[in-house]
């Protein structure tokens, strides 16, 4: 089949397509709003055909020879790997504490735990990106798309 990093290149777009049509399958499931026709599926679905794309491409480039870098063995010690399984424990936290904790504080501290682990040191930014980018993505599904995100703590307030 070829060297290590072209199986990589196959089976990882050959899993990331799978997850792509299993995300594209649930999000249809979802019902559609009267009014706008769409609903809370809508960008799920959009998502899930951009990664199936993506994947799709990553396949035909490793098929075709042109598969790039070295696939090298996973060390606890690389900083990279560190980043990655940090980010994934704070996406799987996330999803935990959506629901009770809420939309607001749960992404706001979310954004600010991935600037962070992405290696922003900007104050300025550390405190106010976060806090804006989850406003204007409430804002929007909110207030725009009438679609409702967990208040939890905010219940009262929101």
């Amino acid at each position: 089949m070829g060297g290590p990093m072209k199986t990589a290149d196959i089976v990882g777009g050959l899993i990331g397509m799978l997850i792509g049509v299993f995300i594209f399958w649930q999000s249809s499931t979802m019902p559609t709003d009267v009014v706008m026709k769409i609903g809370p599926g809508f960008f799920p679905s959009l998502l899930a055909v951009a990664l199936f794309l993506f994947s799709a491409v990553l396949v035909v480039n490793a098929l075709r020879g042109r598969s790039k870098g070295e696939l090298q063995p996973l060390r606890l010690s690389d900083k990279g790997l560190q980043r990655g399984l940090m980010m994934l424990a704070a996406a799987v936290s996330f999803v935990a504490v959506l629901e009770p904790l809420g939309f607001i504080p749960t992404s706001i501290i979310f954004l600010t735990l991935m600037v962070l682990v992405m290696g922003l040191r900007k104050p300025v930014l550390i405190l106010c990106g976060p806090a804006l980018i989850t406003a204007g993505v409430w804002g929007v599904f909110e207030k725009a798309l009438h679609l409702s995100l967990p208040a939890g703590i905010l219940s009262s307030i929101l």
